[in-house]
Parts: structure tokens; C-alpha cells; sequence
């Protein structure tokens, strides 16, 4: 069974250790972002430091949150789940709206819905925390590859999101209430 506990200064090393780790053994080259893209401006230093230090100090004054599935004590899993307008790089939303990006399964544990249970722990934490809505932002179709680290649009519908409008060229914006 898995464990799903929120991203905080005391699961932090935790975090760290799963971004240097496993997490980006089958997509070597996002290594070194550390969650931190969809956070930082364009004009933002994104070298692996940089968004190492980022993370740390998002973590620790709470402007980067979100949610480690746990096999045991070991991070199998991560997706990113944060006030909408933290996300920079997607158009504003309104300030009590949350955002659900960039899940992150470690290889052996892909395709055993670690995902699935992501979100609907982010759903009800975030429901919990006072946020009445919230967005993502998957690829506009089901075809899986290493890109589509936003999640599944499909399992999105199955948890009540509707589309509603085109993010870019490959990629919808999805809306929920909570």
C-alpha cells in the first residue's frame, strides 16, 4: 500500500534524495529540475544548484508544495500541487484555485497507479486546505511518452475535470471544483 504524505521541511531530504535518485533514471535529461520549471521566471538561473537551492527554499517558506508517495520509507512517487498562481509559466487563475502538475513515478513502480492515488490524495488534501477549485494541464491526448509528466487526460475526466480551453500546442488546461 502506498503512502501519500505532503511535501514539507521534514520530508524535504526525502524530496531531494528521490529527484537525485530514481525519479529521472528513464528521462536522464530533466535531472536537475527539481520541480521547479512551471515555479521559476524565464529570466530565472535553472541550473541544477539553482533549482536544488529553489527547492529548499520554496519548501521552507511554503511556496512550493505537494505530495511523496511513500513504498515503506522510501519515495516512490511525486506530483506537484500548489496554489494556481505559484505556477507562473500557466495564465493566472484565481486565488483560491490549486494546481496539480508534474507527476513523477519511479521506474519500477510506473503503471501501478501510484499516480491515480496522487491525485486523489492532492483532491482531497487540497479540498481540505480551503482551495474550491482546481486546474491541470495534461497533453490533449492518452498516447503516454516521457512528455507527459503532467498526467493523463483521461484520468483527469475520470476524477470530474472538464477542458476548458487549449494551453498549447499539445497540452489542455482541465478545471474541476472542489
Amino acid at each position: 500500500m502506498v503512502d501519500i504524505r505532503p511535501l514539507s521541511p521534514e520530508t524535504l531530504n526525502q524530496f531531494l534524495e528521490f529527484m537525485e535518485g530514481p525519479a529521472f533514471e528513464s528521462v536522464p535529461r530533466w535531472a536537475g529540475c527539481y520541480c521547479q520549471h512551471y515555479l521559476n521566471t524565464e529570466e530565472q538561473n535553472s541550473s541544477k544548484d539553482n533549482n536544488r537551492a529553489l527547492t529548499c527554499e520554496r519548501v521552507e517558506n511554503g511556496k512550493m508544495t505537494g505530495y511523496l508517495a511513500f513504498d515503506g520509507e522510501e519515495v516512490i512517487g511525486w506530483v506537484a500541487a500548489n496554489r494556481g498562481n505559484n505556477f507562473i509559466q500557466l495564465p493566472p487563475t484565481n486565488n483560491e484555485a490549486a494546481r496539480i502538475l508534474c507527476f513523477v513515478v519511479a521506474p519500477n513502480f510506473q503503471g501501478k497507479g501510484v499516480s491515480t492515488e496522487l491525485l486523489q490524495f492532492a483532491l482531497k488534501d487540497l479540498k481540505a486546505l480551503g482551495y474550491t477549485s482546481v486546474e491541470a494541464a495534461p497533453r490533449s491526448g492518452d498516447e503516454f511518452d516521457v512528455t507527459a509528466y503532467r498526467g493523463k487526460l483521461s484520468t483527469f475526466l475520470k476524477h470530474g475535470f472538464e477542458v476548458v480551453q487549449q494551453f498549447d500546442e499539445r497540452s489542455v488546461l482541465v478545471h474541476r471544483e472542489l
